[in-house]
């Protein structure tokens, strides 16, 4: 892994939990916490791909985070 690729994932980790920070004192309510989970999942996986050069495994750990979204 390149510093570039891990500086690309840690930039992606930290804007998902501002989403998720942001989003805790914006709004209430199942709706805004699933949205904060989703958008949690797709920086996971934006991170997943740069870190990895676009792995498949990427999108199935994306399917499975926003199923967790959804039982939430």
């Amino acid at each position: 892994m390149t510093i570039r690729t891990l500086t690309f994932a840690v930039v992606a980790i930290a804007a998902a939990y501002a989403v998720i920070a942001a989003g805790g004192h914006v709004a209430g309510g199942d709706e805004a916490s699933a949205n904060q989970c989703a958008a949690q999942c797709y920086a996971q996986e934006n991170a997943c791909r740069r870190a990895t050069s676009d792995d498949p495994k990427c999108g199935a750990e994306l399917t499975r985070c926003l199923q967790t979204c959804r039982g939430k």
